[in-house]
């Protein structure tokens, strides 16, 4: 997942469990609840949540449980609040610990060390994400109400962007061997190299190491290998935009440096990247650079459309699946916009890289 897919995930703030005699009290209130309202909580079992209580709500939207306590435990609650229409969810972590939780718009959690390390990077996070919306929301819009940022917006969002994504990492690095960093590492994996998530997950602590999510994840970073900086590309071919067949080997072979950008038409990021793209095509293509988009859309009039809306003047493919295509089979693209470098030799030499860090590495190649 990225940024975005984590925080819409759950990443929203958390609650925690606290222990005596073996048995958890978790305590607090849900805000603008009823009297008699349901409160529902789940365990996560490799990487899906299942239901396993509901709580009723009393005056003033109060609640307690008793659980038995288990440190290995990363749970979630849910509440959807029928006068509002609004729905709130949340992961939290049971171990031992006096909780006190409030759940809401600003949900908050005090009590034990996981949790409080989990709001502590939650309310980073989105104080991050503040900052990247006033800028996105002043922004001139396109032609299908997108905002389009300028140069120096651009710069900002993804100076913003890679801050966040550096805390991520730092947090997953850092609780590694806690149950916060290994539920980090299943939510932000994409963050990381094949190699270093291999690593990390020999890191996990012991009570984890059995896990199935954890398993596939292994074996997806050890696939993910055979596509890392420094191997050789897998080809791969896709219906093109005018109609034919789209071959990559075969733009490689004829281009000194090749820049696959994956993205899509209802993609903020991707769109608020393009008039960057844009300018190293422009600036660079005469040199040898030539760029293959690989749209993750579904919709091919919506493609089309922002193709052109954008300036999108080199090679365009999609199989028109959404996320059901060749890129997330064989490069295990989970998040966009996502980009890959590639020399004349087939070498992969970068991915990942977005503005300065994409202009940097097309100039150094060029430069050699």
């Amino acid at each position: 997942m990225n940024i975005r897919n984590i925080l819409a995930a759950g990443l929203v703030g958390l609650m925690v469990a606290s222990c005596a005699d073996n048995t958890c009290h978790i305590e607090g209130v849900v805000e603008s609840a009823q009297a008699g309202d349901t409160l529902l909580f789940a365990r996560m079992e490799n990487d899906t949540f299942v239901p396993t209580d509901t709580v009723i709500l009393e005056e003033g939207g109060k609640f307690s449980m008793d659980k038995p306590c288990d440190p290995t435990v990363i749970a979630s609650y849910f509440f959807f609040n029928k006068q509002s229409q609004e729905a709130y969810s949340n992961v939290f972590f049971i171990e031992k610990g006096k909780v006190s939780m409030r759940i809401g718009t600003d949900g908050n959690v005090s009590g034990t060390e996981n949790n409080a390390l989990y709001q502590a990077l939650t309310d980073s996070i989105y104080e991050l994400h503040k900052q990247m919306n006033a800028i996105y929301n002043v922004q001139p819009k396109d032609s299908m109400g997108m905002p389009h940022p300028g140069p120096d917006a651009e710069s900002q969002l993804i100076a913003l962007e890679q801050q966040a994504s550096r805390l991520l990492e730092e947090n997953v690095r850092k609780h590694i061997g806690k149950p916060l960093g290994y539920f980090l590492l299943l939510s932000c994996y994409d963050l990381f190299e094949p190699k270093d998530i291999l690593e990390l997950a020999e890191k996990v602590s012991a009570d984890y190491q059995d896990s199935p999510a954890l398993q596939y994840l292994k074996e997806e970073a050890t696939k993910s290998g055979a596509t890392a900086n420094g191997q050789t590309f897998i080809d791969v071919a896709m219906p093109s935009m005018d109609g034919g067949e789209l071959q990559l080997s075969e733009i490689i072979k004829a281009n000194k440096l090749t820049l696959v950008d994956c993205w899509a038409s209802w993609c903020a990021p991707c769109r608020a990247e393009m008039p960057h793209v844009v300018a190293l095509y422009e600036k660079y293509h005469k040199q040898g650079l030539e760029i293959v988009g690989i749209s993750f859309d579904d919709d091919e009039e919506a493609w089309k459309k922002a193709v052109k809306d954008m300036g999108m003047t080199w090679p365009q493919a999609s199989e028109l699946q959404s996320w059901d295509n060749v890129m997330t089979e064989k490069y295990g693209v989970t998040s966009i916009p996502y980009t890959i470098l590639i020399g004349q030799d087939g070498t992969i030499i970068g991915q990942q890289l977005r503005g300065g860090e994409l202009e940097k590495a097309i100039q150094e190649y060029f430069g050699k």
